[in-house]
């Protein structure tokens, strides 16, 4: 949280030259400024399989799927996710050993950008729904509306940043000690990408949605490598952490997985 905040205090406390000089001396050494992707029209999706099966002392099967889209219009600039977790795993019940349901998480967002005159510079409209039966929540959601701006885009990385007000629902379930959280929020995200040779790619997300009694953060840092064409390899690190007033069993939840990406287009 406290790094997410700093990364923020830097991007908006600037004017857009100084900000872009900072980070450009962070993460860039002769990359240009605001590269001609900008102007390219794409839509690129991709989907990601994961499958851990395990046997012996444990039993169990592990499912991870996700798609991910980007779009590129000439006014537009838009962004779709859907993420889902599911696990079985074998207890003992009545005795008797059986495959249970462990971890189901179904999780989606998607963030429209309305570029203006500079197409760098945009306004941002985002929402995202989960939905993880085993955590403290029946569901949660959150709409937001905003500032984006890309501060570069070229064939070796790009940055952008989000920030903006927006409002929350979170609805806890009855046998938790969480509470049910509704009302305005601010919303800020960070996304950053580096090509580190012609076949690997690393990834840095981070967001958060806070008020003055709740938030949720997540982080997800990536390292893809192409195997052959448009499948590649990936090895990603999840973690999303719940703030609220009370005290939850697990606030921070962490996923490690390796998984096969396919590039359809």
């Amino acid at each position: 949280m406290k790094l997410i905040c700093a990364i923020l205090f830097i991007t908006t406390s600037f004017s857009a030259t100084c900000r872009t000089d900072v980070l450009r001396t962070l993460f860039l050494t002769e990359a240009p400024f605001h590269g001609e992707e900008l102007d390219k029209e794409f839509f690129e999706l991709n989907g990601e399989l994961g499958v851990i099966y395990s046997s012996g002392n444990t039993t169990g099967t592990t499912l991870t799927t996700k798609l991910n889209g980007k779009q590129n219009l000439k006014n537009w600039y838009n962004r779709y996710t859907a993420n889902i977790l599911y696990r079985q795993s074998e207890r003992e019940v009545n005795e008797q050993r059986e495959l249970l349901t462990s971890a189901q998480r179904v999780f989606l967002s998607s963030q429209i950008d309305y570029k203006l005159n500079n197409p760098s510079e945009r306004l941002f409209a985002y929402g995202e729904y989960e939905d993880d039966r085993f955590n403290a929540y029946k569901y949660q959601a959150a709409f937001a509306l905003g500032w984006t701006e890309q501060l570069w885009s070229n064939e070796e990385s790009e940055l952008t940043y989000s920030v903006g007000p927006g409002y929350a629902r979170s609805i806890a379930k009855q046998d938790t000690s969480a509470i049910s959280q509704t009302g305005l929020i601010v919303r800020a995200a960070l996304e950053y990408e580096k090509k580190l040779s012609d076949s690997a790619i690393f990834r840095q997300y981070l967001s958060t949605e806070t008020d003055d009694d709740f938030s949720k953060s997540v982080s997800e840092t990536s390292l893809s490598a192409k195997i052959n064409g448009a499948l590649a390899m990936k090895l990603s690190i999840n973690m999303v952490h719940n703030r609220a007033p009370d005290t939850l069993d697990e606030p921070l939840d962490t996923q490690t997985s390796v998984t096969l990406v396919y590039q359809f287009f």
